[in-house]
């Protein structure tokens, strides 16, 4: 029997909640169809876009595993508002105040408080696309990108597990580090936290908090200060061995 080829990638236009249009891609494994895919729902870190998980993108197609990586509010593509263009702040110098001032700025004009919400609704689109699994799905997100997983978690149907790497930025959200706590307490699907243990933004503490006395909730706490994606080497071994496990492939 002949398999039919590869699927080719999808572009994604989604209008997040107070209009403002997202823009990703989804990216099929480069497979004969022969099944439905599971899907990965990547939301980056400030100030950077979704090519940022490109490491992780190529390690999740080699594994079977669909993609879905978009550019949060703000960056990237993601900038077409109701009213004009919506871009956000960048840091004007080099020292941790500049990036401080400027996410604080980003996180308020832009709407961070609104990650979560655009997080359900990517992928919600993403399961409604052909061959894709939607029992299956898997939410992985980054510094801010990780904390509005965290949060979009319990509006996921059929999720299977969550992963982040230095979630931090949890007071931009309405009650965030609260709620993120009983995310993790009451989504039964497994997590995997990771973080450097020196994080700048208290990615460390978050883990703990989170995780404490949850044994669906795995953590991986790394030496050094590396925030987010920059930390995917030091933990890609464990996180890889995560999406085997939970997602199946």
């Amino acid at each position: 029997m002949t398999l039919p080829p590869p699927l080719g990638s999808l572009d994604m236009a989604v209008l997040a909640g107070d209009g403002l249009l997202l823009r990703g891609v989804l990216a099929y494994p480069e497979l004969p169809v022969a099944r439905n895919y599971p899907l990965a729902v990547l939301a980056h870190q400030y100030p950077a876009t979704m090519d940022s998980y490109a490491p992780l993108i190529e390690d999740l197609l080699e594994l079977g595993v669909a993609v879905l990586a978009f550019d949060e509010r703000g960056h990237g593509a993601s900038t077409a508002g109701p009213g004009g263009p919506v871009v956000i702040d960048a840091p004007v110098g080099f020292t941790g105040e500049a990036f401080g001032a400027a996410f604080m700025a980003s996180a308020a004009r832009v709407g961070f408080g609104r990650i979560d919400d655009d997080i359900l609704r990517v992928a919600s689109w993403g399961a409604a696309q052909n061959q894709i699994d939607t029992g299956r799905l898997l939410l992985v997100g980054s510094s801010v990108g990780g904390s509005g997983a965290l949060l979009a978690a319990p509006a996921i149907t059929g999720l299977v597990g969550v992963i982040t790497f230095g979630a931090a930025g949890a007071p931009v959200f309405p009650d965030g580090p609260a709620r993120i706590r009983r995310a993790t307490e009451t989504v039964k699907a497994p997590f995997l936290l990771t973080t450097s243990e020196g994080d700048p933004f208290n990615g460390a503490q978050n883990v703990r908090d989170w995780s404490r006395g949850l044994p669906h909730v795995g953590t991986r706490i790394v030496p050094g200060a590396a925030h987010a994606m920059a930390i995917y080497y030091d933990v890609r071994d464990e996180v890889l061995a995560f999406v085997r496990k939970t997602i199946g492939v």
